[in-house]
């Protein structure tokens, strides 16, 4: 399940010394010698390589808490390459030469011929793993009618609350919080888990999202545009704004320029306009960046030294960021992109003709 693949390698913070036994097989014929380890423990990753001997490996790993263990068959390329192919590419599209579990408990790993995983053993955390990865598997079978993954999530978290692969799956949703998805996950976390400094952080940062959340009223603030004149967020009064932080250095941000632009010119008048905040430290950097994506809209930089409050008055910790603003200045949209903010803008200016 690709959209599930993205949170694999990430753990949580520390809570308690767990100990994890692993032995683990590969069968004949598979050309791996030695196989690697690799999970988080207390901000740090660890690794360890070992030897396969007589078609068997084994570790004894511990960290501060059950976390999500990566175990890499290593392959050595072909006779004539420099490169090998990523481990985990199967050509069916399957995880190959790897297994994910978390580290808990006894735990076996099997290899067949083909690098395929089997895994056995482990504790509650390792069910509430295969748990997910079942619930994804089934939740595909739907096709059209399958849960949006965000869902999927809340879902999975309410019935495993206090299973630190909750906690595992919300860090997915924790860089650019949007309340409405990361709330409902939040308050279905057990106490324990709540109590973790990793969800404290996340507390404090939720609050401060939902201060910029749908329905509330934007902030006021003035910038300087190219030509060294100011600009005003209150002087779009009246229109549609999407207020746009970016920055030359962001490479998402630049990626997403050629969509914008199409959304734009499609929806580009009198109702509805762009205002994108530069976070760039030197503005020569910013109108390079301008004129190599031929940004047509309107742009302003808030630099170091000027007035570089207005990330810290929106709490813009990272970008791309963007709020949606109606024309009396109140947010109806946040981290809208693509095809979700060209329907939005249709709904929106179709309802207010």
């Amino acid at each position: 399940m690709a959209s599930a693949a993205a949170f694999f390698l990430i753990a949580a913070s520390a809570q308690s010394q767990v100990t994890c036994h692993i032995t683990g097989k590969v069968a004949a014929g598979h050309p791996a010698a030695r196989v690697l380890i690799g999970y988080e423990d207390q901000n740090r990753y660890v690794t360890d390589t070992a030897e396969i001997k007589d078609g068997k490996f084994e570790f004894r790993s511990s960290a501060q808490r059950p976390a999500l263990a990566q175990i890499t068959l290593l392959v050595p390329p072909p006779p004539g390459e420099r490169r090998r192919r990523s481990q985990g590419d199967g050509e069916d599209g399957g995880l190959k030469n790897m297994a994910l579990f978390y580290l808990e408990g006894i735990i076996q790993v099997d290899f067949d011929t083909a690098g395929v995983a089997k895994v056995t053993g482990g504790g509650k955390e390792q069910a509430a793993h295969e748990a997910f990865m079942a619930f994804g598997t089934e939740n595909e079978k739907k096709g059209a009618n399958a849960l949006p993954f965000e869902k999927m999530v809340a879902e999975f978290i309410k019935k495993y609350p206090d299973a630190y692969m909750s906690l595992d799956l919300m860090e997915m949703f924790a860089g650019v919080i949007q309340p409405d998805v990361f709330e409902p996950m939040y308050t279905a976390l057990s106490p324990r888990l709540k109590n973790t400094e990793k969800a404290k952080s996340w507390k404090q940062q939720l609050e401060i999202a939902k201060q910029f959340d749908i329905g509330k009223k934007s902030i006021d603030f003035t910038l300087n545009d190219v030509n060294g004149k100011p600009v005003s967020l209150s002087s779009f009064k009246g229109k549609y704004l999407l207020l746009d932080f970016w920055a030359s250095w962001c490479g998402p941000c630049r990626a997403g320029h050629p969509e914008l632009i199409r959304i734009y010119n499609q929806f580009k008048g009198e109702k509805f306009e762009i205002l994108a905040v530069s976070l760039d430290s030197r503005k020569a950097d910013w109108m390079k960046a301008i004129e190599e994506d031929k940004l047509p809209w309107r742009l302003v930089i808030d630099q170091p030294g000027s007035a570089q409050e207005v990330a810290r008055m929106y709490h813009i910790t990272q970008i791309p960021q963007s709020l949606l603003i109606d024309p009396q200045g109140v947010i109806v949209g946040r981290n809208l992109s693509g095809k979700s903010l060209e329907n939005k803008l249709s709904e929106l200016l179709k309802s207010s003709l």
